[in-house]
């Protein structure tokens, strides 16, 4: 069902008033042009000490004449009273319909000049009817969005020029040490087999951490795009997480770590894609062991609800630095920023991040005193491609 067109309504009720009222001021200039013309020839006639009609019948040439001319005086000054009450009506309604539809018109109008001009900051505060309010709610509106999506643009322009900065850096620290290692075998700078041995193995620790954030930078571009093919399948998700589980419980031992882990017994059948999910909690794991000390204790849970699956990786570590929270998720943002060489990419939680969004899901961070990461998965994941 339409709503009522309540500008029309107010239209048509404001210029029925206006036309009345120009009736009215029409009916009384003509009472007053009446009694007038009654008053003078009542007066005329009691001055002659004759009735109306006879002195009217007996009125020559130059009284005809001048009951003329006082006629026309009368009809002038009738006409002057029309309009000066009509100039004050016009005024009036002039006023009272600019203040109800030409203001706002021409607030809406300097606001669309202002969002063209990029001022993305302006709303609109007038008061008006029910359709020229709604198109200005309706404009605060687009105007608050298209703010929004500019600082989220700049954000981004930020977060690219920051990234292309940090890549630059990533890229050619490990191809100076390379180069400068490579360039003191050649020139015979180095001897000792012992020391060289030692230095071909750090020149291949340099390469295979190119080639990791080369691959890294490919998977984020990937997941980045639309078109790159997503499929997932229903298999046994607890039994995916045991098996994470049991990979990593040697590896935090290894380094002093106490690994616990939570997973229901039995089978849990939900949608997902193994081979991404996979890499998703391999690197908050391995970003756990990476960036706190030994002793630290991680744990891993598994946990179904109504809507989904929850997944819970904890640590109580040394946390992330308030700072960096927010852009946790960013590529090429580290938990902690003075570590740029120690084998880290920085592209791990955004690979993360792009593949529980790809799940349909959302991750979430709290770090206080510890980081806490909470995996959701929904009930109704993507359908299998």
């Amino acid at each position: 069902m339409k709503s009522k067109n309540r500008l029309q309504r107010m239209l048509i009720v404001t210029y029925s008033y206006f036309f009345i009222i120009i009736a009215l001021i029409a009916a009384f200039s003509l009472f007053i042009l009446n009694e007038q013309i009654l008053n003078y020839f009542t007066d005329t006639a009691h001055e002659n000490d004759i009735v109306l009609s006879k002195a009217v019948n007996t009125m020559d040439r130059q009284d005809n004449q001048n009951h003329e001319q006082v006629f026309y005086n009368m009809l002038l000054q009738t006409l002057l009273l029309f309009i000066t009450l009509l100039t004050i009506t016009v005024y009036i309604f002039g006023k009272w319909t600019a203040s109800r539809l030409t203001t706002p018109l021409r607030s809406i109008a300097d606001g669309i000049q202002d969002i063209a001009r990029g001022q993305y900051n302006k709303r609109l505060n007038f008061k008006a009817s029910y359709e020229l309010a709604q198109i200005q709610g309706d404009f605060n509106i687009m105007a608050e969005q298209l703010e929004r999506l500019e600082k989220e643009k700049q954000r981004l322009e930020e977060s690219k020029h920051r990234m292309l900065v940090d890549l630059s850096h990533d890229l050619k620290t490990p191809i100076t040490t390379i180069r400068g290692y490579i360039e003191a075998i050649e020139l015979g700078l180095i001897n000792e087999d012992e020391r060289r041995q030692r230095i071909l193995r750090l020149i291949s620790d340099k390469a295979e951490l190119l080639s990791i954030l080369i691959d890294d930078i490919f998977t984020l571009s990937k997941l980045d795009s639309p078109q790159y093919p997503f499929n997932v399948q229903i298999a046994d998700i607890a039994e995916f997480t045991r098996q994470i589980a049991a990979e990593y419980y040697e590896v935090f031992s290894e380094k002093n770590f106490i690994f616990q882990f939570d997973i229901p017994k039995g089978e849990i059948n939900f949608p997902f894609n193994y081979t991404w999910l996979y890499r998703a909690i391999s690197n908050i794991l391995t970003n756990a062991l990476k960036y706190n000390p030994p002793g630290t204790t991680v744990q891993l849970k598994l946990l179904t609800t109504v809507k989904g699956i929850e997944i819970h990786i904890q640590d109580d570590g040394v946390g992330i630095p308030k700072a960096i929270i927010e852009n946790i998720f960013e590529a090429f943002v580290r938990g902690d920023p003075s570590r740029k060489s120690d084998g880290g990419t920085g592209l791990g939680l955004a690979i993360a991040k792009q593949v529980i969004e790809k799940h349909s899901g959302n991750i979430t961070l709290t770090s206080n005193g510890g980081t806490s990461f909470t995996i959701f998965l929904p009930q109704n994941v993507l359908t299998p491609n």
